[in-house]
């Protein structure tokens, strides 16, 4: 599995002195565009396929506290994709350096096409790679149905202002 590792700082702390969430977030997103880069999924590369990463959603879960100047470290495994490389679930574990799991990250993703707005695909030498990436247990072909946790839909309303 491809792993990162952190060390909690100042700004890293919410005022509670606890890990904040935003922190959570913010090196997950780190660890996860480290992952993309080692599979040659560079800024570099999104740029000339002008292409961004998207996330439809992301669910976190908190187990032990993280607090100033620990260290940590934040792995990504691969726990579904599409076959025609239009959106993967991956999967983050916040781990403290002998092991214990701190916090986990479910999250489904895709891109967007730059210029057009819409839904794009993983560029095919890169889908390739991320295809032969390091596997969850759970791991599974995922389908547009996936994409949706059951019930959770776009509800819009009219407003009156």
């Amino acid at each position: 599995m491809f792993t990162k590792k952190y060390t909690v700082l100042w700004p890293d702390l919410d005022a509670n002195w606890h890990f904040a969430n935003h922190s959570y977030i913010k090196y997950s997103a780190d660890a996860r565009m480290s992952f993309f880069d080692s599979i040659g999924l560079s800024k570099n590369k999104l740029e000339a396929h002008m292409r961004g990463p998207i996330v439809f959603y992301e669910h976190m879960y908190y187990y032990k506290e993280l607090k100033l100047e620990e260290d940590f470290i934040v792995s990504v495994e691969v726990d579904g994709y599409s076959n025609d490389g239009r959106f993967g679930r991956l999967l983050q574990n916040f781990y403290s350096p002998n092991g214990v799991n701190l916090a986990r990250l479910e999250l489904i993703f895709g891109f967007i096409d730059l210029k057009t707005r819409t839904l794009s695909k993983f560029p095919d030498d890169e889908f390739e790679k991320f295809k032969t990436s390091y596997k969850t247990k759970n791991f599974k072909i995922m389908t547009k149905d996936d994409t949706r946790i059951s019930g959770k839909t776009p509800l819009d309303i009219k407003l009156k202002l």
